[in-house]
């Protein structure tokens, strides 16, 4: 990996129309042993790669696909073209046009029903202009690659009461960018898992041909659409805009809430508050995810499992009560505790987006992440405490390193002089 400065350097590389980059946000910012590489691994294109134990970054490769964006666990990277705001309102139009049974597919899967579409139709002897589309873009959310969608969306579409959602990709396995493909598959599962967690149902097929229902063939084989294949592309990508206009107009009704407008610190010369820790952030996908779920109902079993809460386990033994994840944790699931009865810390899983900083910094690897959490510390209702052995040395005193030290060895270590 290289240093803090030069992965900033890399991340703020991809900042473009396409993609949002935080880099205070970033693991592998904030500290520089985290081994997180999640946005290489998904990347679909080759904008980000990491190969010979070197990061390297293309953003002119970069489609604006997503799939980083669903990966990176605390937000670092956001998509623009549509934004989780835009999306979500368009998705809200596609569930009205399709009656509560949406389509999701990606451009080439897209592609690929249109040239099939046309084959047929010259098979048959049916007669008709051979640019014309025949599927209602209506019922169609077409996205670059299907990897874009997260959990939150999934859940916002079961809270909205949708029948059956249907993902259509064209042969993943196959497919230069079939990372997206896998990113979906790992979502739907984990979305299943916390719908069902919460007593809802929303079934989610996965194929490589569109339904007939979005079809606009008549019985005559003509197309009820004289809408051509690059314009029915664009207008697909069109609702992106629409529905940023609409997300505009809401933010300045006060339905949205607006930015901070305060200046981030840069992060390579951030430093730690008040409290001992970096700066924390909760992401907005988090704050859409409960706020369907308790659409959706309460929870019904005692585990929930996902891909994106986890709970933190502590070893009381092997802790040396350093209380680095603390420092580190990027949205405070982890806090220090100091009371008088009480040292410790306490872990909320409601807040935990495991990104596994915590388990990847310990020093006497002490900590481990679940990705399945108890139902009664799910919604934030309780935390659980860790309770640790109180250090006999205070740090940034003269004698600190002394006391550490002898804390570690003993203060009886047999001596030969010479």
């Amino acid at each position: 990996m290289p240093s803090i400065g030069g992965v900033i350097e890399l991340l703020g590389a991809l900042e473009s129309e396409k993609l949002s980059v935080h880099e205070e946000r970033c693991v592998a910012v904030r500290n520089r042993h985290a081994d997180c590489l999640r946005c290489a691994e998904v990347c679909t294109s080759g904008a980000i790669r990491y190969a010979n134990n070197r990061l390297t970054v293309d953003p002119s490769r970069c489609i604006g696909c997503g799939t980083c964006a669903t990966a990176c666990p605390t937000c670092a990277i956001e998509i623009k073209t549509p934004s989780d705001e835009e999306l979500v309102d368009q998705v809200r139009r596609v569930l009205v046009a399709s009656d509560g049974h949406p389509v999701f597919a990606c451009e080439r899967a897209l592609d690929h029903a249109i040239a099939q579409a046309e084959k047929e139709s010259r098979a048959r002897g049916f007669f008709r202009k051979r640019s014309s589309v025949p599927f209602d873009g209506a019922q169609i959310c077409c996205l670059p690659c299907l990897g874009r969608i997260d959990e939150s969306l999934l859940c916002a579409l079961a809270a909205y009461g949708t029948h059956d959602v249907e993902f259509v990709c064209c042969g993943c396995e196959t497919c230069e960018h079939r990372t997206g493909g896998m990113m979906l598959e790992l979502v739907r599962e984990s979305a299943s898992s916390l719908i069902e967690a919460f007593g809802g149902e929303l079934p989610m097929r996965i194929s490589d041909e569109l339904p007939d229902r979005v079809s606009r063939w008549t019985d005559a084989g003509a197309s009820a659409s004289g809408m051509d294949r690059r314009a029915f592309l664009e207008v697909a990508k069109a609702e992106s805009l629409r529905a940023a206009e609409v997300a505009m107009r809401r933010q300045a009704a006060g339905v949205l809430p607006t930015e901070d407008a305060e200046e981030v610190p840069h992060p390579g010369y951030a430093h730690v508050d008040e409290a001992g820790t970096l700066s924390h952030l909760v992401p907005t996908r988090r704050t859409r995810l409960y706020n369907c779920l308790r659409h959706i109902g309460e929870p019904v079993c005692e585990q929930v499992e996902s891909r994106v809460i986890g709970a933190v386990e502590i070893d009381g033994d092997a802790c040396d009560s350093c209380r680095m994840c603390a420092v580190f944790c990027p949205t405070g699931a982890l806090v220090k505790m100091d009371g008088e009865d009480l040292f410790g810390m306490m872990h909320r899983p409601s807040l935990c987006v495991q990104c596994r900083l915590c388990e990847s910094i310990c020093p006497t690897k002490a900590i481990t992440v679940s990705s399945s959490v108890p139902a009664a510390r799910f919604m934030g209702q309780k935390a659980v405490c860790f309770r640790m052995r109180r250090p006999t040395w205070e740090p940034n005193r003269p004698k600190s390193m002394f006391e550490k030290f002898h804390q570690l060895i003993g203060t009886d270590v047999p001596m030969d002089v010479y």
